[in-house]
């Protein structure tokens, strides 16, 4: 019985364990494809902050706007006048008329601006960094059975960071009825 062991042992101590070179080479293969499809994804998640960071300050932008149209009751159409942080004012004009909108109801940037229906508005962020937003709108008189109502439709797209222009920046919309049940 104790030849048998010996005699195992012996066939299996001429074999070598490990890893023969070619299955190092796809094990390193394997691991590269999973490094860059990573890679990817981090890129796509940097990529998508930046994109929501974008689309959530023109919201807020075009949120200030809209509450300062609304401050002015719809019946008037006095214009207001807003400042941005490098002290720059320009005139809202709050009577019906404004910025083209498209068919579905967005503002549509890639008409010709319309005067006091639209502002540059430089946002000043941290470390001097300027960022330009583009910022339109479009107001429409209703008349229904409550009295006299407005459509207001205000947009904002970041046009410049610092000095240097944005290829592509989403626009945010925001919508509101002025004047309803007052």
């Amino acid at each position: 019985m104790g030849m048998m062991r010996r005699t195992k042992k012996d066939k299996t101590s001429g074999q070598e364990s490990g890893l023969t070179l070619i299955e190092l080479m796809i094990a390193m293969v394997v691991l590269a494809v999973g490094i860059l499809g990573s890679m990817g994804l981090i890129i796509r998640a940097i990529g998508g902050d930046a994109w929501s960071k974008q689309l959530s300050n023109s919201t807020v932008l075009a949120q200030a706007i809209t509450e300062r149209i609304m401050a002015i009751p719809a019946a008037s159409n006095a214009p207001v006048t807003i400042a941005d942080c490098t002290g720059n004012f320009a005139p809202v004009n709050t009577a019906p008329g404004g910025a083209a909108v498209t068919a579905n109801g967005e503002v549509d940037f890639t008409a010709a601006a319309v005067a006091n229906y639209q502002m540059l508005y430089t946002d000043c962020n941290t470390n001097g960094r300027q960022s330009i937003y583009d910022v339109r709108w479009n107001v429409t008189a209703v008349n229904n059975s409550l009295g006299f109502v407005k459509l207001l439709t205000v947009s904002a797209q970041l046009k410049h960071t610092g000095n240097n222009a944005v290829a592509f920046a989403p626009v945010a919309t925001v919508r509101t009825i002025i004047g309803q049940g007052t």
